[in-house]
């Protein structure tokens, strides 16, 4: 089942979340209408947007849209866009030594 965007936004966004401003800015989409979006002053917003809005959160807008999204994937992606270039690089090199351990 889907919900609309304004729910999946605001389940992605707020305290202990992503800020609605870091969505906007990183996604480079405009922060007054995803503010009206998550007011309930506007009930969507156009696809473009919406695509860039999925995508900061790692996610397809179809996956971003779906109640049984994969939460982890989500959250996994917020954590790793907090990470600096240093820490990002030390996680890619032990998963990669793991899946190499894993699947020799």
């Amino acid at each position: 089942m889907s919900r609309t965007f304004r729910e999946a936004l605001n389940e992605r966004t707020g305290p202990g979340k992503a800020s609605l401003k870091e969505v906007a800015d990183k996604a480079g989409v405009s922060y007054e209408q995803l503010k009206k979006v998550r007011q309930g002053k506007s009930g969507s917003t156009n696809v473009e947007d919406a695509l860039r809005v999925a995508a900061f959160f790692g996610l397809t807008l179809n996956e971003f849209l779906a109640d049984d999204l994969a939460e982890d994937r989500a959250e996994i992606v917020q954590t790793y866009n907090a990470l600096s270039e240093e820490e990002r690089q030390i996680l890619r090199d032990a998963a990669r030594g793991r899946a190499d351990r894993d699947h020799p």
